[in-house]
């Protein structure tokens, strides 16, 4: 591909925040030969929650997947065009994915904890890192945990195993452990869907708090999810990007009908 210039294209519309923390310019994804994203072009703005949101198989997952290498695991998946992270060019081939990661967190839809206590579940990246401070290990889980509205449920347990909270306990803990590499973005694939809903209510809460620190960009399946969590939502059909802007236009004037009609539940 030809090397752009140091500036990313310009990206239209615009979100409802003008810096962007990561940008995406003409992103396809290929599994083999069948083309999953086409030519998406999109910025996340700092500090903000962005939305994907769009029917089951419409590519919203894949692209957040290759914001951080995640298909450099998968066989014959392959990116073309450009993502950045600030000015790192993502997919260079001197940039290291394990940073990329590190500065790229990822919590899943089903929560994973590790079959370890809750304090080592949110140790673990740092003790990989080469992390061996005793105080230093638990000041940063302590924060973590506060910063995953954790702390006050677990503190006295934090020698416990992990597998015997309950799922939205495991998927803030999952949060926790992302948070403690001290990553920059937060990618979550419908972090909630297996949830019940006092246990979504309470993720979606820590999402608003958290953009605070981060940029936090979720897929979800739920539009009424996506209203209420995200600033900025972009809508996938097909591969394609189909519209992107503040999540009150997206809702409430959307400039596309396709966009109109899955809102208003006539497709998807």
């Amino acid at each position: 591909m030809t090397e752009p210039s140091h500036a990313v294209p310009p990206i239209s519309p615009e979100p409802a925040h003008s810096r962007d923390k990561m940008r995406c310019a003409s992103v396809s994804v290929y599994y083999g030969s069948k083309q999953a994203i086409k030519s998406v072009s999109i910025g996340l703005p700092e500090h903000s929650v962005t939305a994907f949101i769009g029917p089951s198989g419409c590519g919203k997952s894949t692209l957040l997947r290759a914001l951080n290498r995640m298909h450099d695991t998968v066989e014959h998946a392959r990116v073309e065009g450009k993502v950045w992270l600030e000015d790192t060019d993502v997919y260079a081939p001197e940039t290291d994915p394990v940073d990329v990661r590190r500065r790229v967190g990822m919590v899943f839809q089903k929560s994973n904890p590790f079959p370890k206590s809750i304090f080592e579940n949110v140790a673990f990246g740092l003790r990989l890192a080469g992390n061996r401070d005793k105080a230093l290990l638990a000041e940063r889980v302590e924060s973590c945990l506060r910063s995953a509205a954790l702390w006050e449920e677990v503190k006295d347990r934090l020698d416990s195993s992990a597998l015997g909270l309950s799922g939205g306990q495991q998927q803030r803990l999952c949060i926790a452990r992302a948070l403690a590499v001290q990553p920059e973005v937060i990618l979550m694939d419908e972090p909630a869907s297996a949830l019940d809903p006092i246990a979504t209510a309470s993720i979606e809460q820590l999402v608003v708090e958290l953009k605070r620190d981060y940029t936090i960009v979720i897929v979800t399946h739920s539009m009424q999810q996506a209203r209420r969590v995200s600033d900025n939502t972009a809508f996938f059909y097909l591969g394609d990007l189909v519209e992107f802007g503040p999540t009150q236009q997206i809702f409430e004037a959307p400039k596309e009908k396709r966009t109109e009609d899955y809102i208003l539940g006539r497709f998807g």
